[in-house]
């Protein structure tokens, strides 16, 4: 219980500061948004060559965005601003979704945008839930799904506060009416939340993107990095770079609440064989 006192606290007020500097952004571009004409910044998106790369927290996105960040053609960006609230508010309701993104966060970019810069991305976890509104509002924009191993991102997201009581990210997150946990949630292990949450986030991804880029293959085999990756958003990462870069590890959990795959429990491997199995080999990947 003390325990459980001490963690929500700074959740709680990483929830305010996040909901807080939300509202400032939100009202200070719709502020500035209104002397400038919407079908103007929706045509100079569509003018220049835009890509979003998605997924959940966790799944290589840090390193790939500051990888990509090196071509200085471009304007590449990690999270630009802490989207944790309104990207929860679009699990649950699809027309803020696209309000979000049409009436704030295409003016957002054209604000922050380079202008003198040709191609502009985001490798943004945060927008997973915003694919929809950017594959309608922005057509030209290439959308990139990027996924992780479940074992590994499962992990990694227990060494936090994912999935906790209060957890600033994810507190708003628990299954909708009609999903098989939704009356046991309450009742279920943290570690069982986890892995309800990687599934059910990559396949709603593998549905509407589709055409998964496992993290792995990135940075293991320049071919399929530049396949994938290069070749779509136009970018320039050469191999001698690429390959300098692929040993560098950024954000990584500091603590080591979970063991690896091998040590879990026969309960817990069964736990996430149930939750995770069919769509880790529907994403490729091997995990008996």
């Amino acid at each position: 219980m003390i325990r459980d006192i001490i963690y929500s606290i700074p959740q709680d007020l990483l929830y305010l500061k996040s909901f807080v500097e939300y509202l400032i952004r939100y009202s200070r571009v719709r502020f500035m948004s209104r002397s400038v004409d919407r079908n103007m910044v929706v045509n100079w998106l569509l003018s220049r060559r835009v890509f979003f790369i998605v997924g959940l927290g966790r799944s290589g996105t840090n390193w790939l965005a500051n990888l990509l960040h090196l071509d200085d053609r471009a304007d590449v960006y990690h999270e630009p601003f802490d989207e944790t609230v309104p990207c929860q508010y679009s699990y649950w309701d699809r027309n803020f979704s696209y309000r979000y993104f049409k009436d704030f966060r295409i003016f957002d970019i054209y604000f922050r945008a380079r202008h003198d810069r040709d191609i502009y991305g985001e490798v943004n976890s945060h927008l997973r839930r915003f694919v929809e509104p950017i594959m309608s509002i922005l057509p030209n924009a290439r959308l990139i799904y990027l996924v992780r191993d479940g074992r590994d991102v499962v992990r990694s997201m227990y060494n936090r506060f994912t999935m906790m009581p209060n957890a600033y990210d994810t507190r708003l997150i628990r299954p909708k009416p009609g999903d098989p946990l939704y009356l046991v949630w309450d009742n279920l292990s943290r570690f069982t939340k986890l892995c309800w949450y990687w599934a059910r986030e990559n396949e709603y991804l593998l549905r509407i993107v589709g055409n998964p880029v496992r993290f792995e293959d990135l940075i293991n085999d320049y071919e399929y990095f530049y396949k994938n990756v290069l070749r779509p958003t136009g970018l320039e990462i050469p191999y001698e770079v690429w390959n300098k870069y692929r040993s560098i590890k950024l954000n990584i959990s500091r603590r080591n609440l979970l063991p690896r795959w091998s040590e879990w429990s026969p309960s817990m491997k069964k736990v996430f064989e149930d939750l995770c199995g069919d769509l880790m080999l529907e994403l490729g990947y091997e995990f008996k």
